[in-house]
């Protein structure tokens, strides 16, 4: 019987998100001009999004975990760069922690460079 009901609910209130969805209007003054409760609303919303996600993604895929890459080692490459003992140098002030040298560019970083940076920085490398 419970799931005769629920079955029933599932199919109004489907009905009903479906037409506040086509009204253009915000859910709240749908629901309002409507007569509907927007707490009832926002929950068979919220309950009819999780079974179609149920439905969508197979039980064994939503209850694993992500599978975790195992970290790959880097070689070491040592940078060689000659420091300008002056003042001013080539970088107008800035003093890289380290420099890249690669297809005519001259890239100096600092150790606060954002992971973000580097990769954006390795991308310029690696574009053709």
């Amino acid at each position: 019987m419970e799931k005769i009901t629920h079955q029933m609910r599932r199919e109004q209130w489907s009905k009903i998100i479906s037409e506040c969805l086509a009204s253009g209007q915000s859910k709240t003054a749908w629901c309002k001009q409507n007569g509907i409760s927007d707490k009832a609303f926002f929950y068979w919303q919220k309950i009819l999004r999780r079974e179609a996600y149920a439905l969508a993604v197979p039980a064994d895929k939503a209850s694993s975990l992500p599978t975790v890459l195992q970290p790959t080692t880097v070689p070491f490459v040592e940078l060689k760069f000659e420091q300008n003992t002056s003042e001013g140098s080539v970088y107008n002030g800035f003093k890289p922690d380290a420099v890249i040298q690669a297809k005519g560019l001259l890239i100096g970083l600092t150790n606060s460079a954002s992971p973000d940076l580097i990769n954006a920085v390795g991308g310029l490398i690696n574009a053709e």
